[in-house]
C-alpha cells in the first residue's frame, strides 16, 4: 500500500476545501508548508490528519483526491518555548490545587463540642466585616474570570 493510499484511508478528513497560498495551506488557524507547494498557489486541496497530531498534515487534490504530499507546521515552537509553556502550565495547576485545598478547608463548618443535648453551635463565627471582605474577593475573582472569556 502506498503512502497516498494509507493517508486516504487512515486519516481524518473534515470535508472542507482549502487553497494553497504563498503561506502554504491554512488549516485550523495555522499555516502548513512543504517544498512541493512551490508553483501551486491557488490549487484547491483537501486536508487529512492524524487526530491529536497537528504538526503534520497530508494534502490531497480536491478535484481528483490524488495525494500531493505532506505539509509541516510553519511556525512551530522551539523545544525551549515548549518547555517554558509546560512549566507555566504546571505552576498554574499547582496554584489552582492550592487554592482548591484552601477553599475546601474554609468551606468546612466546625461545631463546638457538647456533652448535653443542644442545638449545634458553630465554632467560629465570622464578623460581618469578614463576611463582606470574603464575598467582595469572590466577586472580584468572578469578574476577572469573566474578563478572560469575553
Amino acid at each position: 500500500m502506498s503512502v497516498g493510499q494509507l493517508a486516504t484511508f487512515a486519516l481524518e478528513d473534515d470535508g472542507r476545501t482549502y487553497t494553497i497560498s504563498t503561506s502554504g495551506v491554512r488549516w485550523r488557524r495555522r499555516d502548513y508548508l512543504a517544498p512541493w507547494m512551490n508553483g501551486r498557489t491557488g490549487t484547491k486541496v483537501s486536508v487529512r490528519h492524524l487526530p491529536h497530531h497537528d504538526d503534520t498534515i497530508e494534502v490531497f487534490d480536491a478535484a481528483t483526491g490524488h495525494h500531493l504530499g505532506s505539509a509541516f507546521l510553519a511556525a512551530a515552537a522551539s523545544q525551549e518555548q515548549i518547555r517554558s509553556v509546560q512549566a507555566a502550565r504546571t505552576a498554574a495547576a499547582r496554584r489552582l490545587k492550592a487554592d482548591l485545598k484552601a477553599a475546601e478547608k474554609l468551606r468546612r463548618r466546625r461545631f463546638e463540642a457538647s456533652t448535653t443535648a443542644a442545638p449545634p453551635r458553630p465554632l467560629i463565627s465570622p464578623t460581618s466585616a469578614q463576611a463582606e471582605e470574603e464575598l467582595g474577593a469572590v466577586a472580584q475573582t468572578d469578574r476577572r474570570a469573566l474578563g478572560r472569556f469575553v
